[in-house]
C-alpha cells in the first residue's frame, strides 16, 4: 500500500493518498488539488476514488474539481444530501477499489453526517488497517459538537455514541484524523497527526469512559469561538465549489483605480507585516498579516457577498495569499495594487496610519491609566494566562464590540506576537472612527520573556479602567 499524508498550515488540515496496486484514492482533498496529481503522478498510480470523511466546516474541499480532472468517482455518505455526482455510501458499506477494502461508518455527533472509513489492503489481509476518522476522532480529542447551536446537545449524545462504535475497532488500527492542534474544530487536539485506535482508547478523554450526561456537558462547555465561515464553507461543500481555474483572475489596479474601488464598495485586505500596516495604509483596509492565521481570519472576518482587493509585499507572496483565501470560500478577488504600497505612496493617495508601540511602553501606559489594553486572544489563551486586568474581546468579535471601547482613551490591542491585534485595531479604526488606536508588538510573548507577570482566571480582582 502507498501513503501519503498532506499537511495545510494555518488550517491544520490533514488529507491523504492512498494507492493500491493500479489506483489511488484521495481522502479528504484541500481546495488546490494540482498536489494530488502531483503525487498520484510520482506513484505511477490514476486516482480511481475521492472520499470525504463529512462536510468539511473549515475550509472548501477541491472534491468537484478533482473530479472533473480524473473522472474518480466522489464517496460520501447519503445522510450528506450532496448535490454534486457523488457515490452516496450506506453506514457499514464496503467498497473495492484496486486492492483497497474500505468500509465506511456513519459516525454522527461534530456534524451531522460525520463517517469514518476504515481501510484493508487485500494485498496483505481484510484485516482493517487505517482508520481515516475525519474530525470524529481526533488525536486527543473528538469533534466539537455545537457548530449547529439548535441541535447542538443531540449531536454531543451522537457523538458520544458514534466513540462507543469506534471502541469496538481493533487497537491495532492506526488512526489518521482530519485535523490536528491549531484547528477549531476541537478544543484539545494533540500536534501529534497520528495515532492508533489503541493509544486513543487509554489516552483520550473523549473516549474514555464517562457517563453520558458528563461527556455532553464536558464537550459543550469551553468549546473554543466558531468562525463566522464554519456553516458558509459546509453549504459551499455540499454544492460542490467551482474549480479554482475557472475564477475570475485577480487585475491589477493602479493607486488611482484601487483607491477609487476601495471607495466604490469594493473590500482592502492588507497582506503585509503589522509594522508596514501601522506605517501607512489604505483607508478602511483589513490588517491581516500573511504571517499571522491569515486563512482562518479572513474566512472569519471578510465579507464573502463583496469583491476583494489585496496589498501585498511582494508578488511573490501572492499565490499564497489567494490559496488561503480560496481554501475558505472567499473566491471573489478583483484584483491587487500596482508595485504594492511604495507605488501607491509615490502616487500621493490618501493614507491610514496606526501607532505601534513595545510591550514595555503598553505597561507602564497601562499601569498609569492612560490607555484601555484589550486582549485579543481567544477565550482558551485569555484564561491560560492574561495581564491583570485587561478586557478580553477576541479580535473578530470587534466588530460587534468595539462601541464599548470608544471614550476618551486611547485603546490598545494586545495578542500573543502582534498579529491579531493587528486585525482588531484595524477593525477598530474603520468601524469607531477613533484614531488613538494602538497596536502593541511583541504582545503577551514578549510580555513573559520580560519577566511582567500575568494572571489567570479567578486570580484577579479589580475594576476595569474607566474609558
Amino acid at each position: 500500500m502507498e501513503f501519503k499524508q498532506i499537511y495545510t498550515p494555518g488550517l491544520a488540515h490533514c488529507s491523504y493518498v492512498i494507492g493500491g496496486k493500479n489506483a489511488c484514492v484521495v481522502i479528504d482533498p484541500a481546495r488546490e488539488v494540482t498536489q494530488y496529481l502531483k503525487i498520484a503522478d510520482s506513484l505511477g498510480l490514476p486516482i480511481k476514488g475521492i472520499i470525504e470523511t463529512h462536510l468539511h466546516a473549515d475550509f472548501v474541499s477541491g472534491h468537484v474539481e478533482l473530479r472533473e480532472l480524473t473522472g474518480a468517482t466522489i464517496y460520501l455518505t447519503a445522510k450528506a444530501r450532496a448535490e454534486f455526482e457523488h457515490y452516496a455510501v450506506q453506514d457499514e458499506e464496503e467498497l473495492l477499489i484496486d486492492t483497497l477494502l474500505i468500509k465506511m461508518l456513519d459516525t454522527p455527533g461534530h456534524t451531522p453526517e460525520c463517517t469514518i472509513f476504515i481501510v484493508s489492503d487485500l494485498e496483505r489481509g481484510r484485516e482493517p488497517a487505517l482508520a481515516f476518522t475525519g474530525d470524529t476522532l481526533l488525536v486527543g480529542d473528538a469533534g466539537r459538537p455545537d457548530l449547529f447551536p439548535d441541535i447542538k446537545e443531540e449531536l454531543a449524545s451522537k457523538l458520544y455514541r458514534s466513540l462507543r462504535r469506534i471502541e469496538k475497532m481493533g487497537d491495532n488500527i492506526e488512526l489518521y484524523p482530519a485535523h490536528g492542534a491549531g484547528s477549531l474544530c476541537g478544543k484539545a487536539l494533540s500536534s501529534k497527526l497520528s495515532s492508533t485506535i489503541g493509544t486513543e482508547k487509554m489516552h483520550n478523554a473523549a473516549v474514555l469512559k464517562h457517563p453520558e450526561e458528563e461527556f455532553i456537558r464536558s464537550f459543550l462547555e469551553g468549546m473554543p469561538e466558531a468562525p463566522d465561515h464554519f456553516s458558509r464553507c459546509s453549504e459551499i461543500n455540499r454544492k460542490g465549489a467551482p474549480a479554482i481555474s475557472k475564477l475570475a483572475k485577480p487585475a491589477e489596479y493602479t493607486p488611482e483605480e484601487f483607491l477609487k474601488l476601495s471607495r466604490s464598495g469594493h473590500v482592502v485586505v492588507d497582506t503585509r507585516d503589522q509594522l508596514a500596516f501601522a506605517a501607512a495604509h489604505i483607508p478602511g483596509a483589513f490588517g491581516l498579516s500573511l504571517k499571522g492565521n491569515f486563512a482562518t481570519f479572513s474566512g472569519w472576518v471578510l465579507p464573502p457577498d463583496k469583491p476583494l482587493l489585496l496589498v501585498v509585499e511582494d508578488m511573490s507572496d501572492m499565490p499564497a495569499v489567494l490559496k488561503a483565501l480560496y481554501s475558505v470560500g472567499l473566491d471573489h478577488v478583483a484584483g491587487y495594487l500596482k508595485g504594492g504600497m511604495p507605488a501607491y505612496a509615490a502616487s500621493g493617495q490618501e493614507t491610514n496610519r496606526m501607532e505601534s508601540i513595545p510591550v514595555s511602553e503598553a505597561k507602564d501606559r497601562y499601569e498609569k491609566g492612560e490607555i484601555l489594553l484589550v486582549d485579543t486572544r481567544l477565550k482558551s489563551e485569555w484564561e491560560s494566562g492574561h495581564i491583570k486586568c485587561t478586557l478580553h474581546i477576541p479580535a473578530p468579535d470587534v466588530r460587534k464590540r468595539y462601541k464599548e471601547l470608544v471614550g476618551h482613551k486611547p485603546v490598545a490591542f494586545i495578542c500573543n506576537t502582534g498579529n491579531r491585534s493587528l486585525l482588531a485595531s484595524s477593525l477598530m479604526l474603520n468601524l469607531s472612527g477613533m484614531k488613538n488606536v494602538i497596536n502593541v508588538i511583541g504582545g503577551t510573548t514578549a510580555w513573559i520573556k520580560l519577566g511582567h507577570p500575568i494572571v489567570t482566571e479567578g486570580d484577579e480582582q479589580c475594576d476595569l479602567p474607566v474609558r
